[in-house]
């Protein structure tokens, strides 16, 4: 069962901008928490990891942005004996609440593919819970499994999709900007580090240069102020950059690395989750 302590999120700047916004914030992840609590117990589940994602999570937040909550669940084991086919997703939509989570197994085959959703939420800043130990035992699977040629083609065959939905636009929303701006920053640092990513733009920041960290920053700011039907005016120093960056990535996207690991791992992990929530 999920309890309070188990609750930890990061207290980030637009906190000073909107007056009463910590508490807001508190109790919407107290309320996250009691939702997920009621997913276990309906659901007949248990939940090992909970995380924010988005824009909340990527540090660029509008004051109307939703909640993303992606969780990991798994069932007893006698639901994982069965031969038919079973749904191995939850989802609840409320509001401005879009929780999904997925099951161990599916996770599990997923990261045999370097999933980059799911790598990328144990980077997360903003956790709802995390089962004891579970977190940094899936962070070792996950430098086990990561392949920088998967992750950086997630990354970019979404800035070429967002990049074309905007770059004939005189003006467009901030939230699409961030998105192409997240997935060329994404696979600049695979280029530059092959390592995994940070979430958070600010880490990913870490190998633009200063002129656009600097730029970047100033919208960032200003999305925090604005809602998400904003319209921003098309800025001619990161559209040069944009451009740089698509030469600059074309150039440099093959030999980046893939991993070649069997399933036997995540066989041995799986395995040992099941039994030890059998013996609990």
């Amino acid at each position: 069962m999920l309890c309070s302590t188990h609750v930890r999120f990061v207290i980030l700047k637009d906190v000073l901008i909107f007056p009463n916004l910590y508490n807001e914030r508190r109790n919407e992840m107290e309320n996250i928490k009691a939702i997920l609590s009621k997913i276990e117990q309906n659901k007949k589940v248990k939940i090992l990891y909970a995380c924010e994602t988005g824009s909340r999570a990527w540090g660029v937040p509008s004051p109307d942005s939703d909640y993303d909550v992606r969780f990991i669940y798994m069932h007893e084991r006698d639901w994982y004996l069965s031969l038919s086919e079973r749904k191995d997703t939850i989802e609840y939509m409320n509001g401005d609440l879009d929780v999904t989570g997925w099951d161990l197994r599916k996770c599990l085959t997923l990261l045999k593919k370097s999933n980059a959703p799911l790598i990328e939420r144990f980077q997360s800043p903003i956790e709802y819970y995390s089962k004891p130990g579970f977190k940094d035992e899936f962070k070792i699977l996950i430098e086990q499994y990561y392949s920088p040629t998967a992750v950086f083609f997630h990354h970019y065959s979404l800035a070429i999709k967002f990049w074309e939905d905007i770059k004939d636009a005189d003006e467009f929303k901030l939230k699409n900007w961030f998105y192409l701006v997240r997935s060329l920053l994404s696979c600049n640092w695979i280029v530059k580090d092959k390592t995994v990513l940070p979430m958070d733009i600010e880490g990913l920041m870490f190998y633009a240069n200063e002129v656009v960290r600097a730029e970047l920053r100033k919208l960032i700011e200003l999305k925090r102020t604005v809602g998400e039907k904003y319209l921003h005016r098309k800025d001619t120093v990161l559209n040069d950059w944009v451009g740089n960056m698509f030469e600059f990535l074309e150039a440099s996207k093959n030999d980046l690395g893939v991993n070649k690991n069997d399933m036997d791992l995540l066989n041995e992990f799986f395995l040992k989750k099941i039994h030890d929530e059998t013996d609990n």
